[in-house]
């Protein structure tokens, strides 16, 4: 059965292990330009109606290279681990965007690419459009279960990459208690066992804290940094490395990726163990 096929009964599988060709997608430089929400030098987002009316947002990396291509061919395409991720999250009923499907090509206008679709979340707005002065009428938001989920999230095993409030979507509408939802786990990264309370689910907190803090005021996220496993000394050490925290320094991407191979290590050296003694 086919990707087409499948999308119209609603029943896309839960990896697409075999991606096959776009058909059904209208291609970005064919549509009008108010369904593209992103256009960078080698990713565009884009809003789609699929054939059985879904509403979908794609998302695609082009001009890729031959080497990088192959490489992530022979290994994990980026859009085949944020599919995988975003199941995984979904699977344990965490809010996020539902992955459909992803595939991989070659078009003459993109070159090789890899594209990732995603059941779009209506009536929301990004976290950063919310906390914005302009919108915000109440300064006193209450950001619980926003931390509770990406304590759930880190629990599960999943590293964001990105956490900032662009990728976090809200609905608030006439509700005593808001939803969140997590988006674009482009660098993402899924471990054996639970990140809570390490180093790198750190650097997922230290970004969002730092954008949330930006608009609310120093130290407004202490009360819920309880929620993600931080003690009070911890909230402490926790504060005092936000104020060195760069997310796009040389040194804070060594750290992060020497974190990752650390933790994945630790993680699956702990699942072998467990399953010695089954």
């Amino acid at each position: 059965i086919s990707i087409k096929e499948q999308i119209k009964q609603d029943t896309m599988p839960t990896l697409c292990s075999r991606p096959k060709r776009l058909r059904s997608l209208v291609w970005p430089y064919k549509m009008e330009t108010d369904k593209i929400i992103k256009a960078e030098r080698k990713c565009l987002i884009w809003s789609e109606q699929l054939e059985n009316e879904t509403p979908a947002i794609v998302k695609m990396y082009y001009r890729r290279g031959i080497a990088n291509f192959m490489r992530e061919k022979i290994l994990t395409f980026r859009a085949q681990r944020e599919f995988r991720i975003l199941n995984h999250l979904d699977r344990r009923g965490i809010p996020c965007s539902i992955p459909l499907f992803w595939t991989y090509g070659y078009r003459k206008e993109y070159g090789f690419y890899e594209i990732i679709c995603t059941r779009r979340i209506p009536n929301t707005k990004s976290l950063t459009d919310f906390l914005a002065p302009k919108q915000r009428a109440d300064k006193n938001i209450d950001l619980g279960p926003l931390f509770q989920m990406v304590r759930n999230m880190h629990e599960c095993g999943v590293y964001h990459g990105a956490l900032s409030t662009k990728n976090i979507l809200i609905d608030d509408r006439g509700k005593a208690q808001a939803t969140y939802y997590i988006i674009d786990l482009a660098r993402g990264w899924l471990f054996p066992s639970s990140i809570s309370g390490k180093k790198i689910a750190w650097h997922d907190l230290l970004k969002l804290v730092s954008n949330i803090e930006k608009d609310l005021g120093p130290a407004y996220c202490a009360p819920y940094l309880a929620q993600c496993g931080l003690g009070k000394g911890a909230i402490e050490k926790f504060y005092q490395a936000a104020h060195r925290y760069k997310s796009y320094s040389r040194k804070q991407k060594r750290i992060k990726n020497a974190l990752k191979v650390k933790v994945f290590f630790l993680a699956l050296s702990t699942h072998l163990k467990k399953r010695m003694f089954e």
